[in-house]
Protein backbone atom coordinates (compact mmCIF):
# COMPACT_ATOMS: atom_id res chain seq x y z
CA UNK A 1 0.00 0.00 0.00
CA UNK A 2 1.26 3.62 -0.33
CA UNK A 3 0.45 5.97 2.42
CA UNK A 4 1.50 9.32 3.46
CA UNK A 5 3.81 10.53 6.03
CA UNK A 6 0.73 12.20 7.77
CA UNK A 7 -1.13 8.69 7.48
CA UNK A 8 -2.82 8.85 11.28
CA UNK A 9 -2.76 5.28 12.15
CA UNK A 10 1.40 5.90 11.55
CA UNK A 11 1.07 6.35 15.53
CA UNK A 12 1.90 3.16 18.37
CA UNK A 13 -1.08 4.15 20.48
CA UNK A 14 -3.12 3.82 17.30
CA UNK A 15 -2.72 0.47 16.70
CA UNK A 16 -5.40 -2.31 17.73
CA UNK A 17 -4.29 -5.71 18.22
CA UNK A 18 -5.56 -6.92 14.80
CA UNK A 19 -3.11 -5.06 13.66
CA UNK A 20 -0.14 -6.22 15.51
CA UNK A 21 -0.82 -9.69 16.22
CA UNK A 22 1.65 -11.93 14.65
CA UNK A 23 -0.65 -14.92 12.85
CA UNK A 24 -2.02 -12.48 11.34
CA UNK A 25 1.20 -10.33 9.80
CA UNK A 26 3.66 -13.10 8.07
CA UNK A 27 7.30 -12.41 8.77
CA UNK A 28 10.46 -13.29 7.98
CA UNK A 29 13.20 -12.45 10.47
CA UNK A 30 16.07 -13.43 8.37
CA UNK A 31 15.02 -10.98 5.45
CA UNK A 32 14.90 -8.01 7.69
CA UNK A 33 18.14 -5.77 7.05
CA UNK A 34 17.61 -6.84 3.24
CA UNK A 35 13.93 -4.96 3.67
CA UNK A 36 15.59 -2.17 5.22
CA UNK A 37 18.14 -1.27 3.19
CA UNK A 38 15.57 -1.94 -0.27
CA UNK A 39 13.02 0.55 1.47
CA UNK A 40 15.50 3.23 3.26
CA UNK A 41 14.61 6.61 1.81
CA UNK A 42 16.39 7.83 -1.42
CA UNK A 43 19.31 10.22 -0.54
CA UNK A 44 21.08 8.49 1.77
CA UNK A 45 21.02 8.56 5.49
CA UNK A 46 21.45 12.49 7.04
CA UNK A 47 24.88 13.28 8.63
CA UNK A 48 25.30 12.24 12.34
CA UNK A 49 23.98 15.14 15.07
CA UNK A 50 27.13 16.57 15.89
CA UNK A 51 26.96 19.94 17.62
CA UNK A 52 29.75 22.92 17.01
CA UNK A 53 29.92 25.03 19.66
CA UNK A 54 31.22 27.84 17.32
CA UNK A 55 28.04 27.40 14.93
CA UNK A 56 25.13 26.57 17.11
CA UNK A 57 22.37 24.10 16.53
CA UNK A 58 22.01 23.06 12.73
CA UNK A 59 17.84 23.03 12.55
CA UNK A 60 18.41 22.18 8.80
CA UNK A 61 20.07 18.89 9.15
CA UNK A 62 18.01 18.09 12.09
CA UNK A 63 14.83 17.99 10.96
CA UNK A 64 16.68 16.15 8.22
CA UNK A 65 17.16 13.20 10.45
CA UNK A 66 13.80 13.32 11.51
CA UNK A 67 12.31 13.37 8.21
CA UNK A 68 14.04 10.83 7.21
CA UNK A 69 13.29 8.71 10.18
CA UNK A 70 9.16 9.28 9.36
CA UNK A 71 10.22 8.31 5.81
CA UNK A 72 11.55 5.34 7.15
CA UNK A 73 8.44 4.34 9.37
CA UNK A 74 6.52 4.77 5.78
CA UNK A 75 8.25 2.57 3.80
CA UNK A 76 8.40 0.09 6.32
CA UNK A 77 4.93 0.21 7.08
CA UNK A 78 4.24 0.06 3.11
CA UNK A 79 6.10 -3.23 3.20
CA UNK A 80 4.60 -4.61 5.86
CA UNK A 81 1.47 -3.02 7.67
CA UNK A 82 0.54 -0.68 9.91
CA UNK A 83 2.26 -3.06 12.73
CA UNK A 84 5.90 -2.00 11.92
CA UNK A 85 5.24 1.57 12.83
CA UNK A 86 5.92 0.10 16.46
CA UNK A 87 9.82 0.57 15.74
CA UNK A 88 9.77 4.02 17.18
CA UNK A 89 8.22 2.18 20.30
CA UNK A 90 11.94 1.91 21.83
CA UNK A 91 11.34 -1.87 22.98
CA UNK A 92 14.77 -3.40 24.04
CA UNK A 93 16.02 -6.82 22.81
CA UNK A 94 18.86 -9.32 23.62
CA UNK A 95 22.48 -9.27 22.58
CA UNK A 96 24.30 -12.60 21.28
CA UNK A 97 25.17 -12.72 24.80
CA UNK A 98 21.94 -12.42 26.69
CA UNK A 99 22.40 -8.15 27.36
CA UNK A 100 19.67 -6.43 26.53
CA UNK A 101 20.02 -3.46 24.24
CA UNK A 102 17.91 -0.32 23.02
CA UNK A 103 18.82 -0.12 19.30
CA UNK A 104 16.40 3.19 18.32
CA UNK A 105 15.82 5.72 20.37
CA UNK A 106 15.24 8.54 18.26
CA UNK A 107 16.49 9.65 15.10
CA UNK A 108 19.00 12.29 17.01
CA UNK A 109 20.91 9.91 18.88
CA UNK A 110 20.81 6.96 16.74
CA UNK A 111 21.42 7.58 13.45
CA UNK A 112 24.89 7.41 12.93
CA UNK A 113 26.99 6.11 9.60
CA UNK A 114 25.01 4.55 6.83
CA UNK A 115 25.33 0.76 7.80
CA UNK A 116 25.00 1.21 11.44
CA UNK A 117 21.65 3.12 11.32
CA UNK A 118 19.80 0.52 8.63
CA UNK A 119 21.60 -2.01 11.53
CA UNK A 120 19.79 -0.36 13.98
CA UNK A 121 16.45 0.29 12.27
CA UNK A 122 16.02 -3.30 11.13
CA UNK A 123 17.01 -4.27 15.02
CA UNK A 124 14.70 -2.01 16.55
CA UNK A 125 11.94 -3.75 13.79
CA UNK A 126 13.14 -7.29 14.57
CA UNK A 127 12.93 -6.41 18.59
CA UNK A 128 9.14 -5.12 18.23
CA UNK A 129 8.29 -8.16 16.40
CA UNK A 130 9.81 -10.63 19.21
CA UNK A 131 7.74 -8.09 21.50
CA UNK A 132 4.36 -8.76 20.02
CA UNK A 133 5.22 -12.15 19.57
CA UNK A 134 6.26 -12.40 23.37
CA UNK A 135 3.02 -11.19 24.14
CA UNK A 136 0.96 -13.47 21.61
CA UNK A 137 2.63 -16.63 23.71
CA UNK A 138 1.25 -15.07 27.16
CA UNK A 139 -2.26 -14.24 25.42
CA UNK A 140 -2.23 -17.91 24.82
CA UNK A 141 -0.61 -19.11 27.96
CA UNK A 142 -3.60 -17.13 29.66
CA UNK A 143 -6.53 -17.58 27.89
CA UNK A 144 -9.59 -18.93 28.12
CA UNK A 145 -10.03 -17.14 31.25
CA UNK A 146 -12.19 -19.31 33.35
CA UNK A 147 -15.96 -18.87 34.10
CA UNK A 148 -16.22 -19.02 37.67
CA UNK A 149 -15.93 -15.13 39.12
CA UNK A 150 -13.41 -16.12 41.88
CA UNK A 151 -11.02 -18.32 40.01
CA UNK A 152 -11.55 -15.48 36.92
CA UNK A 153 -10.75 -12.61 39.34
CA UNK A 154 -7.16 -14.61 40.34
CA UNK A 155 -6.67 -15.73 37.00
CA UNK A 156 -7.22 -11.51 35.63
CA UNK A 157 -4.22 -10.92 38.52
CA UNK A 158 -2.15 -13.02 37.25
CA UNK A 159 -2.31 -11.87 33.38
CA UNK A 160 -2.03 -8.24 34.18
CA UNK A 161 0.85 -8.58 36.64
CA UNK A 162 2.45 -10.61 34.14
CA UNK A 163 1.63 -8.10 30.82
CA UNK A 164 3.22 -5.03 32.99
CA UNK A 165 6.07 -7.04 34.01
CA UNK A 166 6.81 -7.95 30.71
CA UNK A 167 6.45 -4.70 29.21
CA UNK A 168 8.77 -2.84 31.90
CA UNK A 169 11.05 -5.54 31.67
CA UNK A 170 11.46 -5.03 27.55
CA UNK A 171 11.38 -1.30 27.96
CA UNK A 172 13.82 -0.77 30.77
CA UNK A 173 11.07 1.71 32.36
CA UNK A 174 11.63 4.60 29.74
CA UNK A 175 9.56 7.22 28.36
CA UNK A 176 7.77 4.56 26.18
CA UNK A 177 6.85 1.92 28.66
CA UNK A 178 4.19 3.17 30.37
CA UNK A 179 1.49 4.28 27.19
CA UNK A 180 2.99 0.53 25.55
CA UNK A 181 2.03 -1.17 28.81
CA UNK A 182 -1.74 0.24 28.89
CA UNK A 183 -1.37 -0.40 25.01
CA UNK A 184 -1.09 -3.65 25.73
CA UNK A 185 -3.34 -4.28 28.63
CA UNK A 186 -6.21 -3.03 25.69
CA UNK A 187 -5.16 -5.60 23.73
CA UNK A 188 -5.59 -8.65 25.99
CA UNK A 189 -8.94 -7.06 26.85
CA UNK A 190 -9.89 -6.81 23.39
CA UNK A 191 -8.35 -10.50 22.95
CA UNK A 192 -10.38 -12.04 25.57
CA UNK A 193 -13.55 -10.32 24.24
CA UNK A 194 -14.19 -8.10 27.37
CA UNK A 195 -17.76 -6.56 26.60
CA UNK A 196 -18.08 -2.93 25.93
CA UNK A 197 -15.84 -0.45 23.62
CA UNK A 198 -14.67 1.29 26.79
CA UNK A 199 -11.45 -0.65 27.48
CA UNK A 200 -9.56 2.89 27.79
CA UNK A 201 -11.49 3.72 30.77
CA UNK A 202 -11.07 0.07 32.68
CA UNK A 203 -7.28 0.62 31.77
CA UNK A 204 -7.16 3.96 33.21
CA UNK A 205 -9.16 3.24 36.03
CA UNK A 206 -7.31 0.21 36.76
CA UNK A 207 -3.86 2.02 36.54
CA UNK A 208 -5.41 5.10 38.49
CA UNK A 209 -1.91 7.09 38.32
CA UNK A 210 0.30 4.78 39.73
CA UNK A 211 2.56 3.98 36.65
CA UNK A 212 4.39 7.01 34.92
CA UNK A 213 7.08 7.44 32.58
CA UNK A 214 10.91 6.65 33.07
CA UNK A 215 10.17 5.40 37.08
CA UNK A 216 9.99 1.47 37.52
CA UNK A 217 6.83 0.15 38.79
CA UNK A 218 7.23 -1.33 42.70
CA UNK A 219 5.42 -5.08 42.81
CA UNK A 220 3.35 -4.14 45.07
CA UNK A 221 1.87 -1.55 42.56
CA UNK A 222 1.65 -3.50 40.18
CA UNK A 223 -0.08 -5.82 42.55
CA UNK A 224 -2.46 -3.23 42.98
CA UNK A 225 -3.41 -2.23 39.58
CA UNK A 226 -4.09 -6.30 39.10
CA UNK A 227 -6.44 -6.24 41.41
CA UNK A 228 -8.43 -3.45 40.84
CA UNK A 229 -8.53 -4.19 37.26
CA UNK A 230 -9.98 -7.88 38.26
CA UNK A 231 -12.27 -6.60 40.77
CA UNK A 232 -13.94 -4.30 37.56
CA UNK A 233 -14.23 -7.46 35.38
CA UNK A 234 -15.62 -10.03 37.60
CA UNK A 235 -16.65 -8.11 40.93
CA UNK A 236 -14.68 -9.69 43.01
CA UNK A 237 -12.74 -8.40 45.45
CA UNK A 238 -9.69 -9.98 47.16
CA UNK A 239 -9.89 -10.85 51.36
CA UNK A 240 -7.27 -8.90 53.60
CA UNK A 241 -5.70 -11.97 54.15
CA UNK A 242 -5.58 -13.74 50.66
CA UNK A 243 -1.34 -14.01 50.24
CA UNK A 244 0.40 -14.47 46.93
CA UNK A 245 3.82 -16.45 46.51
CA UNK A 246 6.53 -14.03 45.43
CA UNK A 247 7.12 -14.64 42.26
CA UNK A 248 7.51 -11.44 40.73
CA UNK A 249 10.86 -10.40 38.91
CA UNK A 250 13.50 -8.53 39.31
CA UNK A 251 13.19 -9.40 43.04
CA UNK A 252 10.47 -7.02 43.02
CA UNK A 253 7.98 -7.29 46.47
CA UNK A 254 4.46 -8.27 46.76
CA UNK A 255 2.32 -7.00 49.35
CA UNK A 256 0.69 -10.09 49.34
CA UNK A 257 3.70 -12.05 49.37
CA UNK A 258 4.25 -15.43 52.09
CA UNK A 259 7.89 -15.83 51.32
CA UNK A 260 8.78 -12.26 53.45
CA UNK A 261 8.39 -12.21 57.03
CA UNK A 262 5.32 -9.79 57.84
CA UNK A 263 7.49 -6.99 59.12
CA UNK A 264 9.66 -6.90 55.74
CA UNK A 265 6.85 -7.09 53.43
CA UNK A 266 6.48 -3.85 51.25
CA UNK A 267 2.72 -1.94 52.26
CA UNK A 268 0.41 -2.41 49.73
CA UNK A 269 -0.61 0.85 48.33
CA UNK A 270 -3.68 2.89 48.13
CA UNK A 271 -4.12 5.18 45.32
CA UNK A 272 -5.99 7.90 46.66
CA UNK A 273 -8.93 9.40 44.95
CA UNK A 274 -7.55 12.23 42.27
CA UNK A 275 -9.72 15.34 42.28
CA UNK A 276 -10.14 16.32 38.53
CA UNK A 277 -7.94 19.46 37.26
CA UNK A 278 -9.23 20.12 34.29
CA UNK A 279 -12.57 20.71 36.02
CA UNK A 280 -11.25 22.41 38.64
CA UNK A 281 -9.62 24.95 35.68
CA UNK A 282 -13.18 24.92 33.94
CA UNK A 283 -14.75 26.70 37.09
CA UNK A 284 -11.99 29.00 37.57
CA UNK A 285 -11.88 30.17 33.88
CA UNK A 286 -15.26 30.62 34.41
CA UNK A 287 -15.06 32.92 37.66
CA UNK A 288 -12.01 34.74 36.87
CA UNK A 289 -12.58 38.10 35.92
CA UNK A 290 -10.73 37.99 32.56
CA UNK A 291 -11.98 41.54 31.30
CA UNK A 292 -11.47 44.02 34.43
CA UNK A 293 -7.31 42.69 35.61
CA UNK A 294 -5.58 44.58 33.14
CA UNK A 295 -5.83 47.05 30.33
CA UNK A 296 -6.01 46.64 26.31
CA UNK A 297 -2.85 46.70 25.24
CA UNK A 298 -1.92 47.32 20.82
CA UNK A 299 1.22 46.27 19.13
CA UNK A 300 3.53 46.55 18.15
CA UNK A 301 5.82 45.67 21.07
CA UNK A 302 9.06 43.57 20.69
CA UNK A 303 12.66 44.08 21.15
CA UNK A 304 15.81 42.05 19.03
CA UNK A 305 15.24 39.32 21.97
CA UNK A 306 12.32 36.94 21.68
CA UNK A 307 12.24 35.41 25.43
CA UNK A 308 10.00 32.17 24.74
CA UNK A 309 12.46 31.27 21.84
CA UNK A 310 15.50 31.75 23.97
CA UNK A 311 13.43 29.70 26.83
CA UNK A 312 13.31 27.08 24.14
CA UNK A 313 16.28 26.73 22.92
CA UNK A 314 17.81 26.19 26.47
CA UNK A 315 15.97 22.39 26.07
CA UNK A 316 18.49 19.39 26.69
CA UNK A 317 17.02 17.38 24.20
CA UNK A 318 14.82 18.84 21.85
CA UNK A 319 15.16 22.34 21.46
CA UNK A 320 15.32 22.33 17.58
CA UNK A 321 12.05 20.30 17.12
CA UNK A 322 10.32 23.10 19.84
CA UNK A 323 12.11 25.40 17.66
CA UNK A 324 10.13 24.30 14.32
CA UNK A 325 7.06 24.38 16.05
CA UNK A 326 7.31 28.00 17.26
CA UNK A 327 8.70 28.73 13.47
CA UNK A 328 5.04 27.42 12.32
CA UNK A 329 3.28 29.40 15.13
CA UNK A 330 5.40 32.41 14.19
CA UNK A 331 3.85 32.29 10.40
CA UNK A 332 0.08 31.73 11.28
CA UNK A 333 0.55 34.05 13.65
CA UNK A 334 1.77 36.48 10.62
CA UNK A 335 -0.83 35.02 8.19
CA UNK A 336 -3.66 36.19 11.22
CA UNK A 337 -7.28 34.24 11.72
CA UNK A 338 -8.11 32.19 14.53
CA UNK A 339 -6.27 29.67 17.12
CA UNK A 340 -7.73 26.04 15.99
CA UNK A 341 -6.90 22.88 17.25
CA UNK A 342 -6.02 22.13 13.58
CA UNK A 343 -3.73 24.61 14.15
CA UNK A 344 -1.84 23.28 17.22
CA UNK A 345 -1.82 19.68 16.36
CA UNK A 346 0.07 20.92 13.41
CA UNK A 347 3.02 22.76 15.57
CA UNK A 348 2.54 19.44 17.99
CA UNK A 349 3.63 17.21 15.38
CA UNK A 350 6.70 19.11 14.63
CA UNK A 351 7.36 19.56 18.25
CA UNK A 352 7.00 15.79 18.85
CA UNK A 353 8.25 14.52 15.19
CA UNK A 354 5.33 12.31 15.04
CA UNK A 355 2.72 11.75 12.19
CA UNK A 356 0.11 12.94 14.22
CA UNK A 357 -1.42 14.36 17.37
CA UNK A 358 -4.52 13.54 17.76
CA UNK A 359 -6.82 15.02 21.04
CA UNK A 360 -6.14 12.20 23.43
CA UNK A 361 -9.13 9.81 24.15
CA UNK A 362 -8.22 9.18 27.74
CA UNK A 363 -8.21 10.48 30.98
CA UNK A 364 -4.26 12.56 31.51
CA UNK A 365 -1.88 12.06 34.32
CA UNK A 366 0.40 14.64 35.70
CA UNK A 367 3.01 15.51 38.16
CA UNK A 368 3.46 11.76 39.23
CA UNK A 369 -0.07 10.81 39.57
CA UNK A 370 -0.62 13.81 41.23
CA UNK A 371 -2.88 15.68 38.94
CA UNK A 372 -5.31 14.17 36.93
CA UNK A 373 -7.30 15.55 33.98
CA UNK A 374 -10.44 13.61 32.87
CA UNK A 375 -11.44 12.67 29.57
CA UNK A 376 -15.07 13.25 28.35
CA UNK A 377 -16.64 12.85 24.95
CA UNK A 378 -17.20 16.64 25.03
CA UNK A 379 -13.90 18.16 25.18
CA UNK A 380 -12.89 18.12 22.15
CA UNK A 381 -15.30 20.38 21.11
CA UNK A 382 -15.54 22.95 24.30
CA UNK A 383 -11.23 22.98 23.93
CA UNK A 384 -11.73 24.27 20.07
CA UNK A 385 -14.30 26.47 21.67
CA UNK A 386 -12.17 27.93 24.17
CA UNK A 387 -9.50 28.37 21.45
CA UNK A 388 -11.71 30.69 19.31
CA UNK A 389 -11.84 33.09 22.07
CA UNK A 390 -8.17 33.62 22.32
CA UNK A 391 -8.36 36.03 19.54
CA UNK A 392 -11.67 38.21 20.88
CA UNK A 393 -10.79 41.46 20.99
CA UNK A 394 -13.30 42.31 23.56
CA UNK A 395 -11.02 41.01 26.12
CA UNK A 396 -7.57 42.67 26.68
CA UNK A 397 -4.58 40.79 25.02
CA UNK A 398 -2.67 40.23 28.27
CA UNK A 399 -5.79 38.28 29.73
CA UNK A 400 -6.31 36.15 26.49
CA UNK A 401 -2.92 34.86 26.11
CA UNK A 402 -2.95 34.02 29.85
CA UNK A 403 -6.06 31.90 29.77
CA UNK A 404 -5.28 30.35 26.37
CA UNK A 405 -2.43 29.06 28.07
CA UNK A 406 -3.78 27.66 30.92
CA UNK A 407 -6.52 26.31 28.39
CA UNK A 408 -3.72 24.04 26.74
CA UNK A 409 -2.08 23.17 30.43
CA UNK A 410 -5.16 22.21 32.00
CA UNK A 411 -6.87 20.64 29.09
CA UNK A 412 -3.80 18.44 28.11
CA UNK A 413 -5.20 18.23 25.13
CA UNK A 414 -2.34 15.59 23.42
CA UNK A 415 -0.23 12.47 24.90
CA UNK A 416 2.76 14.73 25.48
CA UNK A 417 4.36 18.01 25.34
CA UNK A 418 1.27 19.91 26.32
CA UNK A 419 3.34 22.52 28.40
CA UNK A 420 5.55 22.91 25.02
CA UNK A 421 2.01 23.34 22.77
CA UNK A 422 0.96 26.01 25.68
CA UNK A 423 3.81 27.92 25.12
CA UNK A 424 3.52 28.18 21.26
CA UNK A 425 0.09 28.95 21.70
CA UNK A 426 0.72 31.70 24.16
CA UNK A 427 3.10 33.25 21.47
CA UNK A 428 0.93 32.66 18.75
CA UNK A 429 -2.02 34.83 20.58
CA UNK A 430 0.57 37.96 20.96
CA UNK A 431 2.63 37.59 18.06
CA UNK A 432 -0.84 37.72 15.88
CA UNK A 433 -1.19 41.00 17.28
CA UNK A 434 2.68 42.26 16.96
CA UNK A 435 3.66 41.59 20.57
CA UNK A 436 6.43 39.13 21.35
CA UNK A 437 8.12 39.16 24.75
CA UNK A 438 11.63 39.70 25.15
CA UNK A 439 11.71 37.41 28.28
CA UNK A 440 9.84 34.67 28.95
CA UNK A 441 11.53 32.08 31.39
CA UNK A 442 9.95 32.98 34.55
CA UNK A 443 6.61 32.70 33.33
CA UNK A 444 7.08 29.60 31.60
CA UNK A 445 9.34 27.56 34.92
CA UNK A 446 6.27 29.00 37.11
CA UNK A 447 3.88 26.16 38.19
CA UNK A 448 0.19 27.23 37.68
CA UNK A 449 -2.50 25.54 39.34
CA UNK A 450 -5.67 24.63 37.82
CA UNK A 451 -7.48 25.38 40.90
CA UNK A 452 -6.19 28.77 41.64
CA UNK A 453 -8.35 31.42 40.50
CA UNK A 454 -5.95 34.23 41.74
CA UNK A 455 -2.83 32.26 39.89
CA UNK A 456 -4.99 32.68 36.81
CA UNK A 457 -6.11 36.87 36.93
CA UNK A 458 -1.86 36.62 38.55
CA UNK A 459 -0.72 35.23 35.68
CA UNK A 460 -3.01 37.92 33.32
CA UNK A 461 -1.20 40.33 35.27
CA UNK A 462 1.82 38.76 34.70
CA UNK A 463 1.83 38.83 31.22
CA UNK A 464 0.84 42.93 31.16
CA UNK A 465 3.74 43.44 33.06
CA UNK A 466 6.01 41.32 30.74
CA UNK A 467 4.73 42.98 28.11
CA UNK A 468 5.07 46.73 29.63
CA UNK A 469 9.14 45.73 30.54
CA UNK A 470 9.68 44.33 26.56
CA UNK A 471 8.09 48.09 25.89
CA UNK A 472 10.51 49.67 27.80
CA UNK A 473 13.10 47.82 26.38
CA UNK A 474 12.06 48.88 23.01
CA UNK A 475 12.00 52.72 23.95
CA UNK A 476 8.51 53.67 23.50
CA UNK A 477 5.71 54.91 25.06
CA UNK A 478 2.42 52.90 25.80
CA UNK A 479 -0.01 52.88 23.33
CA UNK A 480 -3.07 52.70 24.49
CA UNK A 481 -5.56 49.62 23.40
CA UNK A 482 -9.54 49.57 22.39
CA UNK A 483 -11.64 50.19 24.98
Amino acid sequence: MTIEPNYPRLRVDALTWADVDPDRHPFDPDAVLDVVRAAAPAGGVPAPFRYDSARGFDHVADQARWDWQRAMTVALVEHYGVWACGWLAEMAGLTADGAMVLRWSGARDSITTPEETLDAVAGALLDWRIFLEDLAELFTRHLPLPAEPRAASVAWEATVASLVATVAARSGADEHWYPVCALALKWFLAVAEVPGEDHDALVDAAIGGRFWSFVSPLGAEVADAAESLAAMLTGVTAPPDDVWPDTWPQDWPSWRSTELPAAARAPRVTSPAVPDSLEAWRQVRQAARWEHEVEHVAGPVCTARDGIAEHLARRKYDAGRALAGLELARADAAEGGPLTFARLETWQREVLAVAAAPFRTTSAWARAGQERYAYRDELPEVFEACLAEATDPAVPLPSRAARVYLDVLHFHPFADGNARSAALALYFVLAREEVVLDRAASLLMTRWPASDPRGAEGLARFVALLIKQTRRSQGIRAQPGPR
